[in-house]
């Protein structure tokens, strides 16, 4: 079986078995999740693959790390799959990574075991992220780098057509990611020498731009429901008094608490997080008499926030604080209130 080579004129990897243009079908069984197909590009062309990581080129190798810009419509990135291959000689894991900017950090990364990447062909992978609450609408990238290590790379299918994706392209470094260009021609490469052999550039078409096959999930973010109080709404003074609040997120996300007294004392700040459906207790003691609404919202994990949920709770003043304002009075003014003294008998 044919290994992943260079091919120096047109600057693709080719692998036994790649036919013609072709959409290519996930064969993978996903469980179902709250997600959903969001951006993508199926279509490779034929032998149109980019390498990542360390290219054997003869007396000049070189190390490229790719990427993909996408524009999502989604609040949440929740994975994506890449149509991927690796060379028999790949020993180190692939990294994959979402960022707001090529030359910025990573929002998240996953490191791809070499194991579950196909060998001398290509396959959809899929890498699950961590959630990662983005803005739609806005432009992200998908990128691929490996350690630059001798033979040590990969192969990821292209699609050589210019605007096969229509909201993004890919991009190309072979500076450990210090420069990037979305195009081939030679103007727009940092250093042309590292990418040429015998005259031809490597890894890239003449002035052509590039798409990468890659599927982007996603999911809308919704906010927490309405919290609900339950629990006593009259009490007396210095009485500890237990409330019970719950919400539920339709997404399943966990969820914080701001919870105000509103009698003085300081509120709890965004108490969590807790399970989604799961009630918690909360004690208060109210030491003044009055009325009080107590008033809780909820957020999500991703700082998405509820509505307002309130509470009204009553503080009388006790029948002996009414005792010992008639006493006071009665030491005051013995003969002004003669059924003073009876009522406090009572």
């Amino acid at each position: 079986m044919n290994k992943i080579i260079p091919i120096l004129v047109i600057g693709v990897l080719v692998l036994s078995g790649v036919n013609a243009i072709a959409t290519i079908e996930n064969k993978k069984v996903i469980d179902p999740i709250s997600d959903n197909l969001d951006q993508y590009q199926d279509v490779m062309t034929e032998n149109a693959a980019v390498p990542i990581g360390n290219v054997p080129i003869p007396e000049n190798p070189i190390s490229v790390q790719v990427a993909q810009s996408f524009i999502p419509s989604k609040d949440i990135i929740t994975r994506v799959e890449l149509y991927i291959g690796k060379n028999s000689t790949a020993t180190l894991p692939l990294n994959i990574s979402i960022r707001k900017e090529l030359t910025e950090e990573d929002l998240t990364v996953i490191s791809i075991d070499p194991s579950i990447v196909p060998t001398e062909t290509y396959d959809w992978v899929e890498i699950d992220f961590d959630d990662v609450l983005i803005t739609s609408g806005e432009t992200y990238y998908i990128v691929g780098l490996t350690e630059n290590i001798t033979d040590n790379f990969y192969a990821w299918g292209a699609n050589n057509i210019s605007e096969s994706y229509p909201y993004g392209c890919a991009w190309f470094s072979v500076d450990e990611g210090g420069n990037w260009t979305n195009q081939s021609s030679s103007s727009n490469i940092q250093n042309t020498e590292s990418l040429s052999y015998q005259g031809k550039l490597i890894g890239f078409e003449e002035i052509a731009t590039w798409d990468m096959c890659f599927k982007t999930y996603g999911r809308n973010n919704n906010p927490p429901d309405t919290p609900t109080i339950d629990g006593p709404t009259n009490g007396k003074v210095g009485d500890t008094l237990d409330y019970i609040i719950s919400t539920t997120d339709p997404d399943g996300d966990q969820v914080y608490y701001w919870i105000s007294w509103f009698d003085g004392c300081p509120g709890i700040y965004w108490d969590g997080p807790h399970n989604s459906g799961d009630p918690i207790t909360k004690s208060h003691t109210y030491d003044q008499r009055g009325t009080f609404t107590i008033s809780v919202q909820a957020k999500d994990i991703y700082d998405t926030k509820s509505d307002w949920v309130t509470l009204e709770v009553t503080i009388p003043r006790s029948r002996s604080s009414y005792i010992n304002l008639f006493y006071r009075l009665f030491q005051l003014f013995p003969n002004a209130f003669p059924g003073l003294k009876q009522i406090i008998r009572l």
